[in-house]
């Protein structure tokens, strides 16, 4: 009697596996195959380049953009980085940063007050100073300003740090959108004493189409205020606008805690989720906006992926990102949290939030709207 054996596809691609070529179309290793119990398996593209991303996805930096910046570095301008407190971690981007490595730099980290209450500044400084030097730029806290507000008081703060470390230099402003650069500048012009002589301006910006701020210092120096950096890789992007008001953060973030165990799955909302494939029962904080619903899903013989979006199709869940229709729509991570000390880490998702927990050897799975940003990272927020 004939034998029937089942062919086996990529879950990702579609394509049928094969372990005979790895130049050719659906290659996997002979022993990942053979080994392999559940029903779904991924080509090794697959598995490397679109499902497991060893590195998350970076903002778009415009050429132009580079321009300003390589002539900034000429003048050996100061910078004024502005970022916002809630989520910038993975809004970096490595050109930007090639660039800006070596100059002088002041952060302003912005919306301090959307921190838990009792949220120490000192401890969001070094932190800042640290994001910066992991995205490989030189810092110290003792260059970070945090703010909650500019106020003319902040303002003038800034100002006078600014007036510090410029060196009779020119002054460039940057900063992702959302990032409150904008209110950072309208508050600067609210103190600014402007004894140039000179007219504040907005012009394009020489050998580039970008419409910039020019707010003269003197004869020899101003401050520009550039075009917001794109966060094309923010979960808020796309996002229609009844969603994007009901996950941007506006108030003070207030910690939840959810219990999770291995092979369970954490929601949040119909905008990504977490599985923790090993580990013991951990204690997840999360800072999201409170109109983010978080769901916990025990484990049964359907995919984690394939549930949420029947999920988000159900509109049992929400929010929801209106592009979730297969899991094709869904990038998924996976992080080794491969520290045994009693520390904790930080994983989030840019522009919607992030959790926090007791690193304790687990592995964590995940999934997030296609070219949406990840990070991990030491905890933003201290634990006790």
């Amino acid at each position: 009697m004939p034998t029937i054996n089942q062919i086996r596809r990529c879950y990702n691609c579609g394509v049928i596996l094969q372990c005979d070529d790895p130049n050719k179309e659906g290659y996997v290793k002979k022993e990942t195959l053979e080994s392999a119990s559940q029903n779904f398996l991924f080509c090794d593209k697959c598995f490397e380049k679109e499902r497991y991303r060893k590195r998350s996805n970076e903002p778009l930096l415009e050429n132009d953009f580079v321009t300003l910046l390589n002539d900034a570095k000429k003048k050996q301008a100061l910078i004024v980085y502005v970022v916002n407190l809630f989520s910038f971690e993975a809004a970096f981007n490595h050109q930007l940063n090639d660039i800006l490595n070596g100059m002088n730099i002041l952060v302003v980290a912005n919306k301090f007050d959307l921190l838990p209450s009792g949220t120490k500044k000192d401890e969001i400084e070094e932190y800042v100073a640290h994001r910066f030097r992991a995205a490989g730029l030189q810092m110290s806290a003792d260059k970070v300003i945090v703010a909650s507000a500019f106020d003319d008081d902040t303002a003038r703060e800034i100002m006078m740090r600014i007036y510090e470390m410029k060196n009779g230099k020119d002054v460039f402003i940057v900063g992702s959108h959302l990032s409150g650069k904008s209110t950072l500048l309208s508050s600067i012009l609210r103190v600014f004493s402007n004894f140039s002589g000179a007219t504040i301006v907005t012009e394009p910006y020489p050998n580039t189409n970008l419409d910039v701020m020019k707010i003269p210092f003197n004869k020899k120096s101003s401050m520009y205020n550039t075009p917001g950096l794109s966060i094309d890789n923010s979960i808020l992007y796309n996002l229609d606008k009844p969603t994007f008001n009901t996950i941007f953060a506006t108030q003070t973030l207030k910690e939840r805690q959810i219990v999770v165990a291995k092979n369970q799955a954490l929601l949040f909302g119909g905008l990504g989720f977490i599985e923790l494939l090993s580990g013991d029962k951990t204690i997840i904080n999360c800072y999201f906006n409170d109109k983010v619903i978080l769901k916990r899903l025990n484990p049964n013989r359907n995919p984690m992926d394939e549930r949420f979006v029947k999920l988000i199709a159900s509109k049992a869940v929400k929010p929801v990102y209106q592009g979730i229709s297969s899991v094709k729509d869904l990038d998924v991570y996976e992080i080794d949290v491969n520290d045994s000390r009693t520390t904790y880490r930080d994983i989030g998702i840019l522009g919607l939030g992030w959790i926090n927990f007791k690193a304790s050897n687990q592995i964590i799975r995940i999934y997030v709207p296609k070219g949406v940003s990840i990070y991990s990272s030491r905890p933003k927020i201290n634990k006790k």
